[in-house]
């Protein structure tokens, strides 16, 4: 019976606190290779996903980071490993610092708020996209 209980409060807490906390640390050896976008004319930088790096595709994530207004209209919001001063638009830092944000409903916030989001992650090969994406995000 003691057995029973212990697995069943195993299953419960494990379905309360399912997502696995994603530090930026994780993404800070991602590499990249230069290829050549025909639509534009230009060198772009494709990211090169190691099988570790594959293993968070698919996974649902918590992540903390500062929130960066990519069009407030339409409401498309990134999420960073830095402030907006600091940020990968600014150039110092690299494009694994950024996460795009995908939700199911329209959110609002300011750029700069320190937020929590869940969701589930999405490797990008697509040199047009940021490396990541979360998808399904929300607020914590």
């Amino acid at each position: 019976m003691r057995t029973l209980v212990f697995i069943f409060s195993l299953v419960i807490t494990t379905s309360l606190f399912g997502q696995e906390r994603l530090t930026w640390t994780t993404f800070e050896l991602l590499e990249f290779e230069e290829v050549f976008d025909e639509a534009s004319a230009t060198w772009m930088q494709q990211p090169v996903w190691t099988p570790e790096l594959q293993g968070w595709d698919g996974k649902e994530v918590k992540i903390t980071g500062y929130v960066i207004a990519l069009d407030v209209d339409s409401k498309e919001y990134a999420l960073s490993a830095f402030p907006f001063a600091s940020c990968f638009f600014c150039g110092a830092a690299g494009p694994e610092s950024v996460i795009e944000l995908n939700f199911q409903e329209p959110q609002k916030f300011t750029t700069d708020d320190v937020l929590t989001f869940i969701g589930t992650v999405q490797l990008n090969t697509d040199p047009l996209k940021f490396p990541v994406t979360l998808l399904e995000a929300r607020p914590k």
